[in-house]
C-alpha cells in the first residue's frame, strides 16, 4: 500500500506543475477592457491634476523632513479610491452586456404632478 503512495505522490506532484491553459477570447477581451479603462483613468488623472504632476514638493523629495509623517497610511487613498472607481465604472458600462440604447426619462411619481 505505501509503495503504490509512493509512486502516486510524483504524478500528483508533476500534474500541479502543469502550465495553465491558453486565455480563452472573453478573458482576452476583458483584460484588454480592463488595460484601457486603466489607460483612460490615467489620462484623465493627468489631465486634471496637471498641477500635482509638475510641483516640486519637498515631501516627496525629503520624506524625513519636518512636514513629513513616515506613520500616515492613508497617503494618496482619495485619488487612488477615485481611480478605481473610474476604472470600474468604464469595466462595467462597456461589457457586453452594456445596453446603449436611448432611454426615455421616468415618468414622474403620481401625486407629484401639478
Amino acid at each position: 500500500m505505501s509503495r503504490y503512495l509512493l509512486l502516486l505522490l510524483p504524478l500528483l506532484v508533476l500534474g500541479e506543475c502543469a502550465p495553465p491553459p491558453p486565455p480563452t477570447g472573453q478573458q482576452r477581451a476583458d483584460a484588454s477592457t480592463l488595460a484601457a479603462c486603466r489607460e483612460h483613468a490615467d489620462e484623465v488623472y493627468n489631465r486634471t491634476n496637471r498641477d500635482s504632476i509638475y510641483t516640486i514638493t519637498t515631501t516627496k523629495d525629503a520624506p524625513f523632513s519636518g512636514n513629513y509623517l513616515a506613520g500616515v497610511v492613508d497617503r494618496g487613498l482619495p485619488a487612488r479610491y477615485g481611480r478605481e472607481n473610474m476604472v470600474r465604472d468604464c469595466v462595467r458600462n462597456t461589457g457586453t452586456e452594456t445596453d446603449r440604447t436611448a432611454t426615455t426619462s421616468p415618468a414622474p411619481a403620481p401625486g407629484l404632478t401639478r
